[in-house]
């Protein structure tokens, strides 16, 4: 069983975006705004956690064409926030304009807008997962049982935690699929997010990006940090933070908030005409 891993560009280090392109967080590329998703507890506008278009065999959307879009509740104090609130919306190449869109405010007059890296590729990887065991990713009695090399391959290492096909790898909750919404089958695992996402090379200096960001070592097992704030404010595409190791030759960025290293899981059901998408995140 094959799954796929992006390869990622920090949006605030490419030129202007003038076309559309896969990516996580920032603002969506011609997203009609009378089809902004609104959440129906607290009212404000959602954020676009993802744009994806149909890419197969990592993004398989069910035919040629197609752009899936997710947004969330941002609000914290929202009664949505971690428990629902989730939105996907599939649009065809024919309904996406040219331009960015804004996100619509809040009653505040405020946006939430998440830090924005864009999907360069997708790394083929073999997914360790026996096939007789993918089954027991879907129930959580089962996939308590399992040991834990099945269970998480990769332990619990961020880094793989962002990923397309294979199974879920699920958060330290276990299973956490409503079965009111999503069964399996029809719906089939498409891909998950971890909150933190990581790109090769060496940390951009704060100025360049916009955000804080950390580096830290360890030095007689203590760990110690330095922080380095712009100097001037955030723009739309600027992370919500990195970090990195001192002398790393990768660097993680938090491009949205699941709740403190949260993951999202979204599953497709490509036997409905159009094709329905439901996705939640957890912890």
């Amino acid at each position: 069983m094959r799954f796929y891993r992006p390869t990622f560009e920090l949006a605030a280090l490419q030129q202007p975006q003038d076309r559309l392109v896969s990516k996580l967080g920032g603002r969506p590329w011609g997203f009609p705004q009378a089809r902004w998703p609104v959440c129906p507890d607290c009212f404000y506008p959602m954020s676009m956690v993802a744009q994806l278009a149909h890419d197969p065999p990592a993004i398989d959307l069910g035919s040629a064409g197609g752009v899936l879009h997710l947004f969330f509740c941002a609000n914290l104090l929202c009664l949505s926030y971690g428990a629902g609130g989730c939105e996907a919306v599939i649009l065809r190449c024919e309904e996406i304009g040219h331009g960015l869109t804004e996100q619509p405010p809040d009653e505040d007059g405020n946006q939430s807008i998440n830090g924005e890296v864009w999907i360069s590729g997708w790394e083929p990887h073999d997914d360790p997962v026996p096939p007789e065991q993918v089954s027991s990713f879907y129930d959580d009695g089962d996939h308590m049982n399992l040991p834990d090399d099945i269970a998480q391959p990769f332990g619990f290492d961020s880094r793989w935690n962002t990923k397309a096909g294979g199974v879920p790898y699920w958060t330290g909750n276990g299973v956490t699929l409503d079965p009111s919404s999503i069964t399996c089958p029809p719906f089939e695992f498409l891909l998950q997010i971890h909150q933190m996402v990581y790109i090769d090379g060496a940390a951009p200096p704060a100025d360049v990006v916009g955000c804080t960001v950390s580096i830290y070592r360890e030095i007689a097992g203590e760990t110690e940090w330095e922080h380095h704030a712009p100097a001037k404010p955030s723009a739309a595409s600027s992370p919500m933070s990195v970090i990195a190791e001192h002398g790393a030759l990768s660097y993680g960025v938090d491009v949205v908030n699941f709740g403190s290293d949260g993951t999202a899981f979204v599953f497709i059901d490509r036997h409905s005409a159009p094709p329905v998408v439901r996705w939640h995140w957890s912890r």
